[in-house]
């Protein structure tokens, strides 16, 4: 699935694209840094969009299990997600609910990659959960959730933002490299390489 870079990301991006417009003619390259801060909004405005909280399975008097409060730290060669769990699995019975309230931090870590055209997260795990019986619900959002709301591809993002600086010619981005990705100081930092053409 195509994803499209995020508002904290665009910003990002926007700034090369003003370079890469400025001598289309050339290939392009270029060194993005993206901040724990700009992947901790991209988790805001993705995923934890209910009153910050994201619902890990339908909501009842008795049974539920959210995220909220994300938190991101970049290092190790990883990015680093602290959160905090909040659940009861419980059963309803005549005067209320049989069973007690859970909250826990949760720690998930995953390592970025870059392939073909894309930038995300893989070797996503969790690092951290002191009560295993939700440990079925985290792993699903961690597969079904998590990998796709952190990937983009990275050629279309590009497109999109130099198409915003509205040129008197077309630039199109042909191809894109990545020859050096790290992920230390909070900081995921990507070397890149373009190829454009312009009409």
């Amino acid at each position: 699935m195509t994803r499209y870079l995020s508002t904290p990301l665009r910003s990002l991006v926007a700034v090369i694209a003003f370079l890469i417009t400025a001598f289309p003619a050339m290939a392009a390259e270029s060194e993005i840094t993206i901040q724990n801060t700009a992947v901790q909004r991209m988790l805001s405005e993705q995923i934890f969009v209910d009153r910050g909280k994201y619902f890990l399975m339908r909501h009842s008097d008795c049974q539920f299990a959210y995220l909220r409060a994300p938190t991101v730290a970049i290092g190790g060669g990883r990015v680093i997600i602290e959160t905090r769990l909040v659940g009861q699995l419980a059963m309803a019975v005549s005067d209320g609910c049989a069973g007690t309230r859970d909250a826990f931090d949760v720690t998930i870590s995953g390592r970025p990659y870059f392939s073909g055209e894309s930038l995300g997260l893989t070797d996503i795990r969790l690092d951290n959960v002191s009560n295993e019986i939700y440990r079925v619900l985290l792993q699903q959002f961690l597969d079904l959730t998590l990998s796709e709301a952190l990937a983009f591809n990275l050629r279309e993002g590009l497109q999109q933002a130099i198409a915003a600086q509205k040129a008197s010619y077309e630039v199109t981005v042909n191809k894109i490299s990545v020859s050096k990705l790290t992920a230390e100081n909070n900081q995921i930092q990507a070397r890149l390489s373009f190829a454009l053409s312009a009409r």
